[in-house]
């Protein structure tokens, strides 16, 4: 069997043994031995060393550790010194995760006896447990953990060529390297020697299931069931199996199985949430995934499923710690980065944001992501001063155009890199730049929902905001999906576009009227287009008491909750008419007339712009 090179030639000889005779001398040992195991228990009932208590080692092999840890304190009182009795103490303390407790144990009694098949299993165990351990010392050994796990196992099954059990676990620990093909000999060899074996059938059905044979993981896990019928891991497996063939609430019913039996498995309670929130039932899900945090804080699924779920109600704030602690598990997380990132742009934690894209330049799958993540910061820095106050001076700035110049030469028709480009041209007063990048969004662009997106904001970004209604609303034809619709109003309510947003949101109700997400969307609109009124309000009153420049403000703060009213535009460029400031009412006199192109007074208004250009040269 291939497992044979792999255990003894690669991991046994770098891990533990001096010399290359000792390892020749070894692999051959366990070569016959696995080779006579099969054919041994054909003619022999099963041995172990723990044949003297074969109810015991089941008992510890199917968890059930209190009851067999009984029966060894009575046994132990009459033979204190049984050595197969304080071995298997040592395997149940282990199952257990007494791994200090067990380490001490062993320490001490393998000086004594060397040669006991199941003090080296005991030892593996240990070692395998530890590879789950929430320590880091541990967590970042992982891979030596598990080599000395297989040294261990391959001693105890050449002290004891029918040891099952240590053939199981040593295929256990061949998995965790991801030998898929070595991990399944040794568990047939396992059954070989005893028919009978669930755990094995388990691991079998698991290798099957990662193969994706369904139906014969799924016939594996029953004959594990067949064995032991009090079998928490072979129900969770087959929740797993029918979560794949979509059966939920039958999965749900194996996974409510597995805990009720073991409350404390991490994997199943995580497993039980995904379900969950497939049948919609977000808060039993929240509940769920905490538990799984609370049972293993290292697993790091929990905490991607509730970041999830978090994004998707908005709550990002929620969402970002949720991917922190993610990181914090693995820090390889790139999309994890990438998502803190755009959250954080989003709740304009701009320094974050920032930090998070700047982790992610020369990443060769989020660089172009990170560098359109770092141009749109600044951008929305500068829209919130109002101004490029302490942006244009900002080395930064520059060094992220200089990022984009050179992903535009790897991909210059990404039209999100020109959109990036343009918005920090007009940062750093690069007019003709911006001009350019605007020409050449407009003449790529083609008739889809995506390149129009993006021209919008071009427009919106020039300051050309009859264009860009235009350019969203036309958007909307090209939606062709209720996902496509709820993207759409996401990134039109994030430019304040409400009204065309809301465009978009009753298109996707007219395809799903119970869409959660476009209710939400629409409700949240009528909210901002309350709060707008209520500053609105606010704002006309100042203006009629000749305080102008506190109904800009005000204005100003309608505008933030609602984008879209001609009324206040128009408010805002008379107060700046009554101070005088031109440039400013020019620019809301043509925002009022670009919302409302039918305006009544257009002719009126149009001549005030002519006038005021002259004033403001």
């Amino acid at each position: 069997m291939n497992y044979k090179k792999l255990l003894i030639s690669s991991i046994v000889v770098m891990a533990a043994l001096s010399t290359q005779v000792y390892a020749k001398e070894l692999q051959a040992q366990v070569q016959k031995n696995t080779a006579n195991a099969a054919k041994t228990a054909k003619t022999t009932p099963v041995k172990t060393s723990t044949q003297a208590y074969p109810e015991i080692s089941r008992l510890i092999e199917y968890n059930h550790c209190v009851e067999a840890d009984a029966k060894i304190r009575q046994l132990l009182n009459l033979k204190p010194n049984d050595i197969n009795l304080l071995a298997l103490r040592t395997v149940s303390m282990a199952k257990q995760h007494e791994l200090d407790p067990a380490q001490k144990e062993l320490d001490k009694l393998l000086k004594q006896y060397p040669k006991n098949p199941t003090l080296h299993y005991a030892q593996g165990l240990v070692y395998l447990q530890r590879t789950t351990s929430s320590d880091v010392d541990y967590i970042k050994n992982t891979r030596g953990l598990i080599n000395n796990s297989i040294k261990e196992f391959v001693t105890a099954v050449t002290l004891n060529k029918n040891y099952y059990e240590a053939y199981n676990a040593m295929g256990v620990a061949t998995l965790k390297l991801g030998n898929r093909n070595d991990a399944m000999d040794l568990f047939n060899t396992s059954i070989k020697i005893n028919p009978s074996f669930a755990t094995a059938y388990d691991n079998i059905g698991v290798v099957e299931m990662m193969n994706n044979n369904l139906d014969s993981a799924e016939n594996y896990f029953m004959k594990a069931m067949k064995y032991n019928t009090h079998n928490p891991t072979a129900w969770y497996h087959m929740a797993q199996v029918e979560t794949r063939r979509g059966n939920y609430s039958k999965a749900l019913t194996w996974v409510n199985h597995s805990i009720h039996v073991n409350p404390n498995s991490s994997p199943a309670l995580t497993l039980q949430g995904e379900l969950f929130l497939k049948q919609g039932n977000q808060a039993a899900a929240i509940n769920s995934f905490k538990k799984a945090q609370l049972v293993k804080p290292e697993n790091s699924r929990a905490y991607l499923n509730l970041a999830m779920i978090y994004e998707n109600r908005a709550d990002e704030e929620f969402a970002m710690e949720q991917l922190k602690s993610a990181l914090a598990i693995n820090p390889n997380y790139q999309e994890g980065k990438l998502r803190i990132a755009n959250m954080a742009l989003h709740t304009r934690k701009y320094d974050q944001a920032l930090d998070y894209y700047s982790k992610l330049i020369g990443d060769q799958n989020y660089n172009d992501e990170a560098i359109i993540g770092l141009a749109n910061t600044y951008y929305e820095m500068a829209k919130d001063r109002g101004a490029n106050e302490g942006i244009t001076t900002n080395k930064e700035v520059y060094l992220a155009y200089d990022y984009i110049n050179k992903a535009i030469e790897q991909c210059p028709e990404d039209l999100e890199l020109h959109l990036a480009k343009l918005k920090l041209a007009r940062l750093v007063h690069q007019e003709p730049l911006s001009r350019d990048s605007l020409n050449y969004i407009i003449q790529a662009a083609g008739n889809n929902l995506m390149d129009n997106v993006i021209k919008g904001e071009a427009y919106l970004a020039m300051g050309r905001e009859k264009d860009a209604v235009y350019t969203f609303e036309n958007a909307i034809n090209f939606s062709n999906s209720v996902d496509d619709d709820l993207y759409l109003a996401e990134i039109l309510v994030h430019n304040k576009q409400f009204r065309t947003a809301r465009l978009a949101l009753q298109k996707a109700l007219t395809k799903d009227p119970a869409n959660v997400i476009a209710k939400n969307g629409i409700e949240y609109i009528n909210l901002c287009e309350t709060k707008s009124n209520e500053f609105f309000d606010i704002a006309q009153r100042e203006y009629q008491q000749n305080n102008y420049a506190s109904a800009i403000e005000y204005c100003n703060r309608a505008i933030d909750f609602y984008h879209n009213s001609p009324q206040i535009a128009k408010l805002k460029a008379m107060s700046y008419e009554k101070e005088l400031n031109y440039r400013g009412a020019i620019k809301y006199y043509q925002q009022y007339l670009a919302m409302n192109p039918n305006a009544a007074d257009k002719a009126q208004i149009d001549k005030k712009i002519e006038k005021f250009k002259n004033k403001a040269k």
